[in-house]
């Protein structure tokens, strides 16, 4: 059974109550004045554009939200074109959504909302679509989660440069029904020693008023991760008390699961890179495009259908 190897192969990096006290004590004890923001800890969020429909009086075993840019067209169909084509796999259901913020452009918005009725398949939230808005547009998902997909199993939060292989996720996951291990779930591919970039002129500088150490806590790349549906709104619960980071990957895996104790793991055959497995049998759960070319994914795509009903992995 391709799944025997697999469990032993889960790999713990880090338990939240064995990371420094410093750090914990100093994002547990947050001022008020820390607190304000109105997207992450009051959560005003609204729906500009919403499918409320998608999980209701559904028994969905997997959600799949995938950020996107509001002006990312072409990789939206990409992904209805391959993901989006499955709705089932095995009898578990799988519904999947686009998650956008608010572009201020009017004429991009009126392509959006007619995409939107065309496809209905997209949710787009009151906030700006930036980069330093990542950590709003993660918020915002579990947000949605929580008030309209609530009944899923499972969710997995991907960009547009992932392309998830079903025919192994759905079995993995099943697995873990099977043997009580749906609670707590949160794997994906860990950054570890990470430090924060302090030059200025570069993309990812943060100051120290925004974040006071030296090192990063593990968090998850943020390309894509696993959750079970109670990690899910432990952490949209968290995320009202714990002081903002623009850097999403870092705020979401790294903060809010540290405070709720969460051990996060990563599979060994958790990503490989896209050209890695173009042509080979896909045994990894996910492949990242990293040249984002189109036709790659595609092609990976055609890979994982060839060997759908014949996958034997041994990893």
């Amino acid at each position: 059974m391709i799944y025997a190897t697999m469990k032993t192969q889960i790999t713990q990096l880090f338990r939240g109550r064995n990371i420094s006290t410093k750090f914990e004590s100093y994002y547990m004890n947050a001022s008020a004045a820390e607190l304000i923001d109105p997207f992450i800890h009051q959560h005003r969020y609204e729906l500009l554009i919403n499918q409320n429909f998608k999980c209701k009086g559904k028994n969905i075993f997997l959600l799949v939200f995938i950020h996107m840019a509001p002006d990312n067209f072409a990789g939206r169909n990409l992904i209805r074109s391959t993901l989006g084509t499955i709705f089932s796999f095995h009898s578990k259901r799988i519904e999947s959504v686009f998650v956008l913020g608010k572009t201020e452009n009017t004429t991009l918005q009126q392509e959006i909302e007619h995409e939107s009725k065309r496809y209905m398949d997209i949710i787009q939230g009151n906030f700006i679509d930036s980069y330093r808005n990542l950590t709003y547009k993660l918020v915002f998902s579990l947000f949605w989660v929580n008030n309209f997909c609530k009944n899923a199993e499972f969710v997995i939060k991907m960009d547009d440069d992932i392309i998830i292989n079903i025919p192994l996720v759905v079995p993995y996951l099943t697995e873990k029904l099977k043997t009580g291990k749906s609670v707590d779930v949160l794997e994906c591919k860990t950054i570890t020693e990470n430090i924060p970039v302090r030059e200025r002129n570069n993309k990812w500088f943060i100051t120290l008023e925004e974040y006071p150490f030296t090192k990063f806590l593990p968090y998850c790349a943020g390309h894509s991760s696993i959750m079970s549906i109670d990690v899910v709104r432990k952490m949209y619960r968290a995320s009202k008390n714990v002081p903002y980071l623009w850097l999403e990957d870092v705020y979401g895996s790294g903060f809010l699961s540290l405070l709720l104790k969460l051990d996060m793991l990563m599979p060994k055959f958790y990503v490989e890179p896209v050209l890695n497995g173009l042509y080979e049998m896909p045994c990894s759960l996910f492949y990242l495009n990293i040249l984002k070319n189109y036709n790659n994914s595609l092609e990976m795509w055609k890979t994982i259908t060839k060997y759908e009903k014949r996958l034997n992995c041994s990893v």
